[in-house]
């Protein structure tokens, strides 16, 4: 009698197992996990360099603000630009005053020297760029006569 049982063919089973089910389900546990760490460091990263293209973007409004900058005249000073961005800069003087000269080395109405100049750029009183640029600085000081020529 029992051989005959053991020559039946079982039913065939529907649907998973307990223990099927678990290891699914730690294995997809698993893979959304390493997915989300994979975003969450995406996500870190996007900010940042969000941010990073945000200084350099205020930078380059900052450098271009310094383009009507005369050190020699302004020495130290600050800008406000539109977007709430506020340009400060102090300047020193790094080669001297000397008189303008042209190519045929004839005097020029204005003395020159360089200037080097810290600049920072600020947005609601917090630092968002700061470097250094030389710029040079001028001043009217002749007339230039008909006979200079």
């Amino acid at each position: 009698a029992q051989r005959g049982r053991a020559m039946r063919p079982r039913r065939a089973q529907a649907g998973f197992s307990l223990l099927e089910a678990i290891v699914a389900l730690t294995i997809f546990s698993l893979c959304a996990m390493a997915l989300y760490a994979w975003m969450s460091v995406n996500q870190t990263t996007l900010v940042r360099v969000q941010a990073r293209d945000a200084a350099v973007r205020d930078g380059r409004a900052a450098l271009a603000a310094l383009e009507l900058v005369n050190p020699m005249a302004d020495p130290s000073g600050r800008r406000a630009l539109p977007g709430g961005l506020e340009v400060r800069w102090e300047s020193s003087e790094i080669v001297p005053r000397a008189p303008g000269t042209g190519a045929a080395g004839a005097r020029l109405v204005f003395d020159r020297a360089l200037y080097e100049m810290q600049v920072s750029a600020l947005r609601q009183g917090r630092v968002v760029a700061a470097f250094t640029a030389r710029r040079a600085g001028w001043e009217t000081v002749r007339t230039m006569r008909d006979d200079d020529f």
